[in-house]
């Protein structure tokens, strides 16, 4: 291959060359302007998900709230019916036992009469 031909391939890769480096660079200050939009745009999906995050906190904390609020009172009822019905079962047990007393002095005294009954002469 003589000089001249030598020197047009080397500047024919040269003019190459330089085009690949100016395309790279592009390729470069593209890729930095995406990579800077993405990261934007994920600092922006972070935030909205920080913000989503803490207004489920919240309203769980509220209804975590109520669901308290509802068993302290659930539990009050709950005592109260409990005394309620301790105070009527005592009721329930005095009344029983003063039908017990009532049936035994019947008893006693219907036991008394049909004694009476059988000692007289027919």
């Amino acid at each position: 291959m003589d000089r001249e031909t030598a020197d047009d391939i080397k500047r024919h890769f040269d003019v190459v060359g330089e085009g690949l480096r100016l395309e790279i660079q592009d390729v470069k200050r593209h890729s930095d302007v995406v990579g800077e939009g993405l990261r934007l745009e994920m600092a922006n999906v972070t935030e909205g998900l920080r913000s989503e995050i803490q207004d489920v906190k919240r309203h769980s904390d509220v209804v975590a709230e109520g669901l308290r609020s509802d068993i302290r009172t659930v539990a009050e009822g709950v005592v109260g019916l409990d005394e309620k019905f301790t105070r009527e079962f005592e009721r329930v047990r005095e009344e029983i036992g003063e039908v017990k007393s009532l049936l035994r002095a019947s008893h006693g005294d219907l036991t008394r009469r049909v004694e009476a009954l059988e000692r007289k002469p027919s």
